[in-house]
């Protein structure tokens, strides 16, 4: 594929490729101990190299090192020496190394910093002091070589886990790196939104002046049809404890250490999977199902899954005539479905198809809209564990499901977290946190299992770990679903639905889906291929986040009104005046006036239709009758009413009054303001004249990207908590109690606080530092703001002159 112009430039010449990375004994240690190195080698331009190891063995560390963000951001003993693009990122860190590479990681939150997402891919392009006027042309080009070109004026919030992927790739992309640093791109993507990363980093790497290192554990998902052609030419594995096992070709690599990475924990293209002896994984046999078309043991031996004889286990739950969803809006249509005791049953579909929605409602959290889910209570496994945990330490997570000691005990050596049972549950790698959710859910004894994704993000050995652990609660007696993009996981399901255009179809027996390209293709698990071979999300941004099924996602807030036109500088300084004012005044009289003309202006100027505004008001309407009824019942003075059973007197009528209309002014001029701006043309007006530092301005504006997405996070939490709990005697998921919510709210600080260090980083890895920059769309003062400024200073002065 031809790479974009602008973006990715031809190689005229046959000169000698130049080293982009070169280290020499390079090795890293952590505070635990874990590390990796030492490696002594160089990466050129234009070279693209697949980073292999299982879960553990520093692959991670190695590519924060690379971004500056070792030692800088996170503690460790480096040794050796590094240099990229001619930077030494160890000793400059994420600020130098900046200037010369892009780096996107697995969560999609952490992939756009800003509220809008044009002015995120916009933001490296500023630190690089790119000429304003190019950078609106620079960031669209990226944006549409991403797949996201049409939602470049979109907030943040409102994008799904696919779209705030690829809006970070471009973010990374749009300044023309020397070295694109991937980890994990793809881990919460179908094999739509695989193709689509894939496609973009081919594009701008065709230039041959980008060297790319690649973190990923689905290598066929990756390489395509390709097989492994298709990977990236050079592969550099590592052994578990971090030590280099191999760097070169990766066909070589591969076929010498295909083996030996497998027996580790890998992931491996199923063209060698198939030449090779089944692994032994966790002290037992492991199938080698190959991935696409062939079915695995379970499959061939058993025949369908549900022939509909005495193997069926007994009917747990049941979804009858159900339509599911969020809010009044309908994501699935007539869902009929058993969960049946003994059987694992896997649900797959396109992000965004209604996988996330079909568990909630079996879990009770979502009602249906109309139809029934009855039957027998139900646990679910939410995407990220940590989510769901409600304790300090490991045991005491195990213990908070209301096990006994011996069951606890049990369930420690069966997770194989003995060694980790006093450590807190978010230090635990990704792979432990998704056993110790699943092993809490099973103490919990519910006759049915959900898991949402529970492979995710997981190496071999960690996904063989948690798919036994479903196996075997399906032995138990227990029905498991889980939803999954992943083949492999299917292959081993007794029975899959397919959900796809708002309808499930089956279940079915997994070999009959692996044979069916079509509807593989219908169930995400392969790329759908247009006529002129661009696949289906290259064109179509219509994948999910990674938590949950899409709502509605309107587009971002627009300020509106002539007021919207004025410079953010002047209205916050034009707010802050008339609150001295009204600070300083006692009589109700003038704030009246200045409160019905503020009123007036906030829907002339802010285009508030009367209702709106005092709806909106309503916070400060109560605020304000407090500071009224305190005042008038609290001050001493004349009493007008002496025979009522309370003291009101008159100077406490005329002073609330006052102070309540104050709170009423500053209110509705704060609505006023708010409405007429929006976050980041505020920032740069106040760059621009009260000379605050853009590194500020932009942390505030990270703060605000943020703050817009807790109540998504605290709808999560508090659903994944929620589960925990007992059903209601209608069946019903209960309802958090004070010390659940408190519970919650800890979770919550603890995920922002995660948040705001990866969000510090992302925003130094897009250059921003206290250094020269340019400003896109800079906010000028105009002869529109010297009038407003005029006319309001004018009526304020004839309001106080008048009383």
């Amino acid at each position: 594929m031809s790479a974009e112009p602008g973006l990715a430039r031809q190689a005229t010449s046959s000169a000698p490729p130049v080293p982009v990375i070169e280290a020499q004994d390079l090795e890293i240690v952590l505070p635990s101990g874990a590390g990796v190195g030492p490696w002594s080698g160089t990466v050129s331009a234009g070279e693209q190299v697949l980073l292999l190891g299982p879960s553990g063995s520093g692959k991670s560390t190695l590519l924060r090192t690379l971004a500056g963000a070792i030692p800088s951001h996170q503690r460790a003993r480096v040794t050796g020496s590094v240099s990229v693009g001619g930077i030494d990122p160890v000793d400059g860190g994420a600020l130098a190394a900046a200037q010369v590479l892009g780096h996107l990681g697995q969560d999609p939150a952490d992939g756009v910093c800003l509220p809008r997402l044009e002015d995120d891919v916009a933001l490296p392009l500023e630190s690089r002091c790119t000429p304003p006027a190019q950078i609106g042309q620079q960031v669209q080009r990226a944006l549409g070589i991403a797949g996201v070109a049409a939602l470049a004026e979109r907030g943040a919030g409102t994008l799904s886990g696919g779209e705030l992927q690829r809006a970070g790739l471009a973010a990374a992309l749009v300044a023309r790196p020397r070295l694109l640093l991937l980890d994990e791109p793809t881990a919460m993507l179908d094999a739509d939104g695989v193709a689509a990363v894939r496609r973009t980093v081919e594009s701008a790497a065709a230039s041959g002046q980008i060297a790319t290192f690649l973190i990923e554990h689905r290598l066929d998902d990756w390489a395509g049809e390709r097989g492994v052609a298709g990977l990236p030419a050079r592969t550099i594995a590592l052994t578990a404890d971090g030590r280099i096992l191999a760097d070169g070709p990766t066909a070589e690599v591969l076929d010498r250490h295909g083996e030996t990475l497998r027996e580790a924990g890998c992931w491996l293209p199923r063209e060698l999977e198939e030449t090779l002896a089944p692994a032994r994984v966790d002290g037992g046999a492991a199938p080698t199902h190959a991935a696409v078309g062939i079915a695995g043991p379970r499959d061939m031996a058993d025949g369908p899954a549900r022939p509909g004889g005495e193997e069926q286990g007994a009917v747990l739950l049941t979804a009858r005539a159900a339509a599911l969803g969020h809010g009044e809006q309908a994501v699935l249509e007539d869902v009929d479905l058993e969960v049946r005791a003994g059987e694992l049953l896997a649900v797959v579909g396109r992000n965004g198809a209604g996988k996330s929605t079909l568990l909630g409602a079996l879990s009770r959290l979502d009602p249906p809209l109309h139809g029934t889910v009855e039957g027998a209570p139900a646990g679910l496994v939410f995407q990220r564990p940590e989510a769901q945990f409600l304790a300090g330490t490991v045991r005491e997570e195990l213990a908070a499901s209301g096990a006994s000691t011996v069951q606890v005990e049990r369930m420690l050596e069966r997770l194989g977290l003995r060694e980790q049972e006093a450590a807190s549950p978010f230090r635990l790698s990704g792979g432990q946190q998704r056993r110790l959710s699943i092993g809490a859910m099973l103490l919990g004894d519910r006759p049915v299992l959900l898991a949402d994704e529970p492979g995710y993000g997981l190496d071999r050995a960690a996904q063989r770990t948690v798919m036994a652990l479903l196996r075997e609660a399906a032995q138990e007696g227990r029905g498991v679903v889980m939803s999954t993009h992943d083949l492999h996981s299917v292959a081993e399901a007794d029975a899959v639905v397919v959900i796809a255009g708002g309808k499930t179809h089956g279940p079915m027996p997994p070999h009959e889906l692996l044979a069916d390209a079509s509807l593989r293709r219908r169930a995400g698990l392969s790329v759908v291929e247009e006529p002129h071979g661009e696949s289906h999300a290259a064109s179509k941004t219509r994948d999910a986040g990674p938590s949950a099924d899409p709502k509605p996602s309107p587009s971002t807030a627009v300020p509106v009104g002539p007021l919207s036109r004025r410079d953010p500088t002047v209205l916050l300084g034009l707010l802050t005046a008339l609150s001295v004012v009204s600070i300083t005044l006692t009589d109700p009289a003038p704030l009246l006036v200045l409160y019905l003309l503020l009123s007036a202006g906030a829907m002339l100027g802010a285009r508030f239709g009367p209702l709106a505004l005092l709806r909106a008001q309503l916070p400060f309407a109560v605020f304000a009758t407090g500071v009224l009824l305190v005042n008038m019942v609290s001050r001493p003075g004349h009493e007008p009413w002496p025979e009522l059973p309370v003291r009101i007197t008159e100077e406490g009528i005329v002073l609330g009054t006052a102070l309540a209309l104050r709170a009423l002014v500053i209110g509705v001029g704060a609505l006023t303001v708010a409405r007429a701006t929006d976050p980041r043309s505020t920032m740069v007006s106040l760059q621009r004249h009260a000379r605050l530092p853009a590194r500020y301005a932009y942390a505030l504006l990270a703060g605000r990207r943020l703050l817009d997405d807790l109540p998504r996070r605290w709808e999560t939490i508090t659903r994944a908590h929620r589960v925990r709990l007992p059903l209601t005697s209608r069946g019903e998921a209960a309802r958090l109690r004070p010390r659940h919510l408190l519970r919650c709210a800890f979770a919550l600080l603890v995920d922002a606080l995660r948040s705001a260090e990866r969000l510090a980083l992302a925003l130094e890895l897009r250059g921003l530092g206290d250094g020269p920059r340019t400003v896109w769309k800079p906010a000028a003062l105009s002869s529109g703001d010297l009038l407003l400024t005029a006319g309001v200073a004018a009526a304020t002065v004839l309001v106080l002159v008048a009383f």
